[in-house]
């Protein structure tokens, strides 16, 4: 391995590769773009020569084969996850897979078993967690040994109903869990290992506002318990973008776009706190070059996206569709390779 950056590969090059991609080769040290892959040559070609990247392939498997490749990050939808993760790690390759990494526990437990057998990384790609903002605030709440006695966070969007789009297509697990519910149950979670606080199972209210619609549209999550959370999700409203955390004599506000963190208000026993941090890319850099120094230390797990938080939400989100009637949204797919 060069020792100066990580090799990354990417398969899957819709919208979100595209941003990771533009953070890796423009705000990222070291790592670099090494090798892309799609279904289609022509399409893995143009986003090849697009950001200079030296190997292109048509298939999945061809990426995997590539010797020079030290860890791939995987933005397929989601329900294509578990394949292409299992060709990945089985070829040696430590592993980078967008949110949600699976959309059940099965697939979660039996690829993080195969990784910890071939002694690579797995790792969910929660970029929030690793913002320099959020890990301020985190520090924060150690130091001061600071008590939380309530979460709210919520992640909504207003979107055009459309059974075609893979939002709203139950072919391919859309639905507002597990599009954008993953951030809010990510964000409870992570605070909830930080306090060493047990995680409740959460009463969950479903409601959609497109009658024809087989995939959830809104839902919240409320946890009891010594945290109190109200986590919201939708694809069709758009939901208050700040997250709030309480406890006694303590208020910390996240501001706008709370799931990219970059400026965050404290009040803690009657003393002002603010944690500002100027991000020069989009967001996906930090989370990239955490991953990349890890694998350049021969390091295989983070401690920043927690493999026990991944798995916490991924078994929240299947226990709450199964449920309620949408056992159909938490399946995975045969990859093509």
């Amino acid at each position: 391995m060069n020792n100066q950056k990580a090799r990354w590969g990417i398969a899957g090059l819709g919208k979100i590769a595209h941003r990771f991609v533009s953070d890796l080769t423009m705000q990222v040290d070291n790592a670099e773009l090494y090798a892309v892959a799609a279904r289609d040559k022509q399409r893995a070609d143009s986003f090849s020569n697009q950001y200079g990247c030296q190997r292109s392939y048509g298939s999945y498997t061809e990426l995997a084969n590539d010797a020079n490749v030290d860890i791939v990050y995987i933005a397929t939808i989601h329900p294509f996850h578990k394949g292409l993760v299992e060709l990945f790690l089985n070829k040696g390759k430590h592993v980078l897979v967008e949110k949600p990494a699976f959309t059940n526990l099965q697939d979660w437990d039996a690829m993080s078993t195969l990784a910890e057998e071939k002694g690579l990384l797995l790792a969910e790609a929660m970029k929030t967690v690793a913002f320099p903002a959020y890990q301020a605030m985190k520090q924060f709440i150690k130091e001061n040994k600071v008590e939380i006695n309530g979460i709210e966070a919520s992640f909504g969007n207003w979107h055009e109903f459309d059974s075609d789009w893979h939002l709203f297509n139950p072919k391919l697990c859309g639905g507002a869990t597990l599009d954008v519910g993953v951030y809010g149950l990510w964000f409870y979670a992570d605070l909830c290992r930080l306090t060493n606080t047990p995680i409740e199972k959460p009463a969950v209210e479903y409601v959609n506002d497109n009658s024809q619609s087989e995939v959830d549209e809104n839902v919240v999550f409320k946890f009891d318990g010594q945290i109190k959370g109200e986590i919201c999700a939708s694809i069709t409203r758009n939901l208050k973008r700040e997250a709030i955390i309480r406890g006694p004599e303590l208020e910390i506000v996240i501001h706008n776009k709370w799931w990219n963190p970059k400026k965050i208000d404290i009040s803690f026993k009657g003393e002002q706190t603010q944690i500002s941090a100027a991000v020069s890319g989009g967001g996906f850099e930090y989370e990239i070059e955490h991953i990349s120094s890890l694998i350049l230390n021969k390091i295989n797990y983070s401690d920043v996206m927690c493999k026990k938080t991944s798995r916490q939400v991924i078994s929240i989100m299947e226990e709450s569709l199964v449920e309620n009637g949408f056992d159909y949204l938490v399946c995975s797919k045969p990859s093509s390779n």
